[in-house]
């Protein structure tokens, strides 16, 4: 292997919908820490799929996954953010078999909440359902990602529980500073870096009206430099975006019936992770 190759540092990713694009964006500001311009690059998908199809672990050798890093220097911290690897036993091996193994940060929400914050992307945004909320909340697929516990066991027993830090996105989406204070603390960076920074939302589910201009944005979007994109997205989602459709009452219910089955993944979760407060999902 090349030892001129630059590879991630550390990993960033979890359930889809629980804030790695918004936590990405305010790590990759960091001066010291440098986001990979493709943002999910997929390389380690248990499967080629859209993401992955020209690039992949399943398929290229490991250099090719340098790839993605050569915006990157040896004196900075470079990382990638794909929210599924948490989903995925390439990524466990994968990244071990790098010269240096990545640290890996995961992000979890309440199950509900990340189900159905889910549902709002694929159905208004990049269009790729056209069911309703019941109808989606009997797939298997979609019933699978919000079984934290059993996927980070497996993390844990295989990849090394030393290794990663959990973070929940309601306690970041509340207290912001201190939250990316204690990751700079694990990916040991000086933190004071985010005394005054402005905390963006990014990523937040909008109703899509072309989703062919949309589309081209998204391939775009590797091209443009995080700070001009910055100023570009409140233009873009004035002109491309409206508010998704409130919840219904059946929905409401259907919402609140899922929270009250997840009680044993919670439980489950608190005995894996004693350290977190967990309380912020009530």
């Amino acid at each position: 292997m090349t030892s001129n190759l630059i590879y991630p540092k550390f990993i960033l990713g979890g359930a889809p919908k629980c804030g790695t694009s918004s936590l990405y964006f305010w790590l990759s500001a960091h001066p010291k820490i440098v986001g990979s311009p493709v943002k999910e690059p997929f390389f380690f998908a248990d499967d080629i799929n859209r993401f992955n199809k020209n690039c992949n672990y399943i398929e290229n050798p490991l250099t090719d996954y340098a790839k993605f890093f050569e915006n990157g220097s040896t004196d900075k911290l470079s990382f990638e953010s794909t929210a599924h690897y948490i989903y995925y036993k390439n990524a466990i091996e994968g990244l071990q078999k790098l010269p240096q193994k990545p640290k890996v940060i995961f992000l979890l929400r309440e199950p509900s909440k990340q189900l159905y914050s889910h549902f709002s992307m694929e159905r208004y945004r990049t269009q790729v359902v056209d069911c309703d909320l019941a109808e989606y909340m009997t797939r298997e697929k979609v019933l699978k990602k919000s079984r934290y516990a059993e996927n980070l066991k497996i993390w844990f027993t295989q990849y090394g529980k030393e290794s990663i830090k959990i973070v929940l996105f309601e306690e970041m989406m509340k207290n912001k500073k201190v939250v990316i204070k204690d990751i700079c603390n694990f990916l040991e960076v000086d933190n004071s870096f985010y005394n005054n920074f402005d905390f963006e939302h990014r990523n937040k589910s909008v109703k899509i009206k072309s989703s062919a201009l949309h589309q081209f944005g998204l391939k775009m979007q590797k091209l443009i430099p995080h700070g001009v994109q910055k100023l570009l997205l409140p233009i873009y989602l004035k002109f491309n975006a409206g508010e998704i459709p409130s919840l219904t009452e059946a929905e409401k219910k259907l919402l609140a019936d899922f929270k009250t089955e997840k009680k044993s993944e919670r439980a489950a979760l608190e005995e894996l992770l004693p350290d977190l407060d967990f309380s912020c999902w009530d």
